[in-house]
């Protein structure tokens, strides 16, 4: 079994973008990659398993449907989503925002994207 590959060449994009947003300065846009890299390997990791992703933006809940099909989740991971998540709609918008995008904060969400890129990559290597 392996993820499908237009999902994870999307997700690949996000991620390097995301990479190069955090090093030009450009820390909301860091953040929403960040957040869209995630979400397209939970998404893929859906695929893979079962055919069909669902329909949310939500890591967290993206999460409760791989525990649900029976993985193990780990709890930092849920920490990583929760934090992650609001950057798909916080981030695009214009106006008051209950944070600050700094580098600080960039670094964080690409961190936790990268966790859980690893984690669904050590499980897909599991079921191959």
């Amino acid at each position: 079994m392996e993820l499908p590959r237009e999902w994870i060449e999307k997700a690949e994009v996000f991620l390097k973008d995301s990479l190069r947003h955090l090093r030009e300065g450009v820390y909301w846009l860091a953040c929403f990659d960040a957040q869209q890299a995630a979400e397209l390997y939970l998404k893929a990791f859906h695929v893979m398993l079962t055919g069909v992703h669902p329909f949310s933006h939500d890591l967290v809940e993206l999460l409760d449907f791989l525990k649900d099909i029976g993985l193990k989740v780990p709890k930092k991971l849920y920490t990583y989503a929760d934090a992650l998540t609001p950057h798909y709609t916080m981030a695009r918008y214009p106006g008051r925002k209950p944070l600050k995008y700094n580098r600080e904060l960039a670094k964080r969400c690409l961190k936790y994207a990268k966790e859980i890129i690893k984690w669904v990559k050590k499980e897909v290597s599991k079921k191959s």
